[in-house]
């Protein structure tokens, strides 16, 4: 609310934020006959209707989601989400630099991330890299291009007694320790 009133959004007696007498109102985007999606746009609605902020959804055909929406960038919001990596400096890059990389759907960039994701992604000390990747999302963060909602889980079932195999994040199994136990 404080960074709303601090933009010059007042709140209004139903509890939707306005500005200049005009509501503060987006859409989310949404591929039809996609349930994780919808589930997840009001979700988000819910939750900023809450922080007084109408949205609305628009369902559009799975078939133009990201031909007619996404990629063209004709949206207010939109979700979606990427597989996590083993490598993930070099692998988010894409996302935000350069502005014309293909999944960069955000439309903006920072010219300071491009020196600091080569500068990363040619670090070869993972402690050394973890630094630069910290002083990325630091510049991420003081512009905000994603708002990344939450982790996807991966739900994985196994036969008894394998071992050392099953949901991960950012990693791959080693199939080196991958096995039955004994």
């Amino acid at each position: 609310e404080a960074l709303l009133k601090e933009a010059g959004y007042t709140k209004s007696s139903d509890g939707v934020f306005a500005k200049d007498g005009k509501p503060l109102a987006l859409s989310i985007t949404v591929p039809a006959d996609t349930p994780t999606n919808a589930q997840r746009a009001q979700l988000i609605q819910g939750y900023l209707k809450k922080a007084g902020i109408t949205i609305t959804l628009d369902t559009v055909p799975s078939t133009k989601y990201f031909n007619d929406y996404v990629i063209p960038l004709n949206f207010d919001m939109v979700t979606f989400s990427w597989e996590g990596a083993a490598f993930p400096v070099s692998t988010t890059q894409a996302l935000f630099n350069p502005i014309d990389s293909g999944q960069n759907f955000t439309g903006i960039t920072d010219d300071k991330l491009a020196g600091l994701w080569a500068t990363a992604n040619a670090e070869l000390d993972p402690t050394k890299r973890t630094v630069l990747a910290n002083a990325i999302d630091k510049e991420l963060y003081s512009y905000v291009p994603l708002v990344p909602i939450a982790p996807i889980p991966e739900i994985f079932g196994v036969t008894k007694g394998l071992v050392n195999y099953g949901a991960r994040q950012f990693e791959y199994p080693d199939y080196t320790k991958v096995g039955f136990k004994k």
